[in-house]
């Protein structure tokens, strides 16, 4: 009776958002650290393997080959943002036409955001609502017959016709979590390889992305990761952090890390001790941040960045008119204090890129040329200009709605170069397009500008003006545009 029991098997998967469209601003790689930490969450469970179809820009055939393949028992299938919601479905279908009974859970944060709608798909038998890491443990478990009941949060499911959901799942104590499960993934083609087509912010390969918190207590009215994550910022382990760093070097030679977290110095504590950290165990990595929140900035805090290794930091500004700001964006930033903020931290040597939003609902034309002059005074390195872009469960989705300003009759498409918004004093093209000479002018306009923007880039100086006019040119394409570049 010493019967050996197989382990069941489970897949996790990104699909290919090239299956949708074939977009170098948006189609980026996805960080395989998500899937190898909900591998390491499981792998007590059940056999764990991970395909990236965007990664390898798998074809749909090759995709159902690799599952054919393997015969999963169950798969899941994680999809960023609902700019690529179709590639969710046709993963999903082709999965159950290679096996009805594999049992299929979506994840990722489009998912948590509409998974009403993506249930409507019976391909697709379980939704994870907010941070799966436990919740497909306690799924596995459930569907391995090892647990009576399903999770008490984070899970979307069928009974019957009738959709069942429940509140989404955050995760209280992020210093509880495992280190991800690299061996699933050959590391070194993520750490050596662009995260998208066209340019990105260089430091130098191989390099690594990380996400070390979660959620963010500012609330700006456009943004959704209060919705996705929640209002208090979580904290891994600083020590654990900097220990798994020092893992990655050695295994992976990594010499460089870009931190994406939302807001990473939100927590003052856990971000000083996180330097203090990097400085004590040498671990001479450089380092940027995605997304940096200007307004934290202390002196000591600059003196311990540049010591620790950051090369630079990405500043989400927004608006350069303060009424917009305090109204409109919810952001609480006095723009007296961004240029002598920008100009500190670019006089120790460190980059700074400065993102811009317009195009508000009720912002005047006179504050979207403000915000403009503001960016191209600002003593940013680079500039970047978004067009609003009103996400659902946001306030400003709720702001356009209750002015009668969208221009979409309720069905909002996803794309960051093209508004949706109007008023009285400016249409959607208006903004698409001066958003788009604007950004030329203000980052391209002298020899020295271009010589320095190749250099970030890492491209020649020939590519930067195949990027310029591409795109210049997309603005005259309407809806329907070519591969517009954006640099991120």
């Amino acid at each position: 009776g010493n019967k050996l029991i197989m382990k069941k098997k489970l897949l996790l998967t990104y699909p290919n958002q090239r299956w949708e469209k074939e977009d170098t601003n948006t189609t980026w790689n996805l960080n395989p650290g998500t899937l190898c930490l909900l591998a390491e969450m499981v792998r007590d469970e059940v056999d764990v393997k991970v395909i990236d179809a965007q990664f390898y820009n798998l074809s749909v055939q090759q995709f159902i080959n690799k599952v054919s393949d393997y015969k999963p028992d169950y798969v899941g299938i994680s999809v960023l943002t609902s700019e690529y919601s179709n590639i969710l479905d046709v993963a999903a279908d082709a999965v159950k036409d290679i096996d009805p009974n594999i049992i299929v859970i979506a994840g990722g944060v489009y998912i948590t955001i509409d998974y009403k709608q993506i249930m409507q798909n019976e391909s697709i038998d379980y939704c994870v609502r907010g941070e799966g890491e436990y919740v497909i443990r306690e799924l596995i478990q459930y569907l391995n017959g090892k647990q009576d009941n399903l999770p008490s949060e984070g899970i979307v499911y069928r009974n019957n016709r009738e959709i069942i959901d429940s509140p989404p799942a955050i995760v209280s104590d992020l210093t509880k979590l495992p280190w991800p499960d690299y061996s699933l993934v050959k590391l070194e083609d993520y750490t050596n390889h662009e995260e998208r087509e066209g340019p990105v912010w260089g430091t130098e390969r191989p390099t690594f992305r990380l996400i070390v918190t979660r959620g963010c207590p500012v609330g700006c009215s456009f943004c959704q990761v209060e919705y996705i994550s929640g209002k208090k910022t979580r904290t891994r382990d600083p020590e654990d952090v900097v220990n798994e760093l020092l893992f990655l070097k050695r295994k992976y030679g990594v010499k460089s890390v870009i931190f994406e977290d939302d807001n990473i110095s939100m927590n003052k504590r856990f971000f000083m001790r996180l330097l203090e950290l990097m400085i004590e165990k040498k671990l001479n990595l450089k380092w940027i941040i995605q997304a940096f929140a200007i307004f934290t900035l202390k002196e000591k805090m600059l003196d311990l960045m540049v010591k620790a290794g950051c090369v630079g930091v990405n500043v989400a500004i927004e608006s350069g008119n303060q009424r917009v700001m305090d109204e409109i964006v919810l952001k609480p930033l006095k723009l007296e204090r961004i240029p002598p903020l920008i100009k500190k931290i670019t006089d120790r040597g460190l980059f700074v890129l400065a993102n811009f939003i317009i195009g508000f609902p009720g912002e005047s034309w006179g504050e979207i040329r403000e915000t403009i002059r503001f960016a191209e005074h600002s003593g940013a390195d680079y500039c970047k200009f978004f067009v609003a872009m009103p996400l659902s469960h946001t306030k400003m989705l709720d702001m356009a709605i209750s002015k009668g300003v969208l221009d979409t009759d309720g069905h909002l498409f996803m794309d960051w170069r093209y508004g949706q918004i109007s008023s009285d004093e400016w249409t959607s093209k208006d903004i698409s397009t001066l958003r788009a000479y604007e950004w030329d002018r203000i980052n391209f306009s002298t020899k020295e500008q271009r010589k320095k923007i190749s250099e970030m880039w890492s491209v020649t100086e020939n590519q930067v003006e195949v990027i310029r006019k591409q795109t210049r040119d997309a603005v005259n394409f309407g809806t329907k545009m070519p591969n517009d570049i954006t640099p991120v």
